[in-house]
């Protein structure tokens, strides 16, 4: 999911500090010697030219004095020369040293100016308006259809909706995700900073970074990250969101129940009795997928939850994934398959048991195990250990990289 050329960016620009320390020290060292080596060779030259002209003096005193003042005066003028030259070769080494400078501060501020975009935070004295749920009514039909599939939305009065994908919340850690559009469009900025308050502890203050992460068809996305919740209650998520005067800071309220809904972390997978290949005549009542992976049909969640092997079970429809938080997540568990084989099982489940006679247009008959699971919002994927504990479990959308580091931690061990 956005991790990472913006890190990377940084972190060899902070390697590339001390090499350059390092090349201005050895730089500086050979300038300094070569400059005392030349001027020690250039006193050693002077010298034998004053004593050139004192040795003409002695053999021409009978000459007159003038002849004594000008060999005196042509040492002089080589010392002097001297003393510019050596003047020439400090000033040389000391823009050497500035030049050096120069291009590590400009080399820095770009790469600082990168770890900082897109981020904002609290300010002291800060006030942000915290945004209440949407009104049914007062949305779009498009917003509507979202409101339907259980996720909640917000919309500001300076033109930005923020949809929550992972409403199914309690105390404790969970994944965050939301879809923020602005009034040009789907804000994609690779990072943003989150500052989470509990509205009756706000000086308790917690600030998360959100990662964007895109989806498989390259259109759409949203941003990821985890906040722990430490008390049931009312919850402000307050969003700096990037624009074009600096940061829109936009606050939105959600409430902390006692408990999920769905299977939390912990707990205990239901043993429900999903349809495998064995119990239908044709794989088409299985999924409303035009095609089908099989292998993701081969064993039931109850068989699954009694086989000692880890799995991971998703829920999805994946013929009619439209809204913005859902995304071809059969598609991802077939390639997680593909990656782990034989070492856990994998589940999809349909949201209706006729997916065939769904998709030709029939009315949808919802599956009973989407009750069984307390499942309320259109996607999710569960990672289940072999003792058949719930250890990662995802809201909307997952990305492959997601599930794929959740399943690699259990086989871990």
């Amino acid at each position: 999911m956005y991790e990472f050329l913006k890190r990377s960016s940084v972190l060899s620009g902070r390697w590339r500090l001390p090499l350059l320390l390092a090349a201005l020290a050895a730089a500086a060292l050979a300038l300094s010697a070569c400059s005392t080596a030349s001027d020690d060779q250039q006193q050693e030259q002077a010298q034998q030219e004053q004593q050139q002209a004192e040795s003409a003096a002695e053999t021409e005193s009978t000459s007159g004095s003038g002849t004594t003042t000008s060999s005196s005066s042509g040492a002089s003028t080589s010392t002097q020369r001297t003393t510019a030259r050596s003047q020439e070769s400090e000033q040389q080494e000391q823009q050497a040293v500035a030049d050096t400078q120069e291009e590590m501060q400009s080399d820095e501020q770009p790469m600082q100016q990168q770890e900082d975009d897109g981020m904002g935070g609290m300010e002291a004295g800060m006030s942000v308006a915290i945004i209440e749920e949407a009104a049914y009514d007062d949305l779009s039909p498009r917003l509507q259809l979202l409101r339907d599939s259980g996720y909640p939305v917000y919309v500001s009065g300076d033109g930005f909706t923020i949809a929550l994908g992972t409403p199914d919340l309690s105390p404790g850690r969970h994944r965050i995700s939301v879809v923020i559009e602005g009034p040009v469009g789907l804000v994609e900025t690779p990072a943003m900073r989150i500052t989470v308050v509990n509205q009756d502890s706000p000086g308790e203050m917690q600030e998360v970074i959100a990662r964007f992460s895109r989806f498989p068809d390259g259109v759409r996305g949203f941003h990821v990250t985890a906040v722990d919740f430490t008390t049931v209650g009312r919850w402000n998520l307050i969003l700096h969101i990037p624009s074009e005067e600096g940061f829109a800071d936009i606050g939105i309220a959600i409430d902390i129940p006692l408990d999920t809904s769905a299977p939390s972390v912990g707990d205990a997978a239901p043993a429900s009795a999903s349809r495998t290949l064995t119990d239908v005549a044709n794989i088409a009542d299985l999924s409303t997928g035009e095609t089908p992976d099989p292998g993701v049909y081969l064993i039931s969640l109850a068989d699954a939850v009694a086989a000692d092997k880890p799995f991971v079970v998703v829920f999805a429809s994946p013929g009619f994934c439209t809204n913005a938080f859902c995304g071809p997540q059969a598609e991802v568990l077939s390639e997680v398959r593909a990656l782990f084989g034989d070492a856990a099982n994998y589940i999809h489940v349909d949201l209706y048991e006729n997916p065939e006679q769904v998709r030709f247009g029939e009315e949808p008959i919802e599956t009973p195990i989407l009750e069984e699971w307390g499942l309320h919002t259109d996607e999710w994927t569960f990672v289940v250990n072999a003792d058949g504990v719930v250890v990662a479990r995802f809201e909307a959308f997952a990305p492959l990289a997601e599930v794929e580091a959740a399943l690699a931690a259990v086989l871990e061990g």
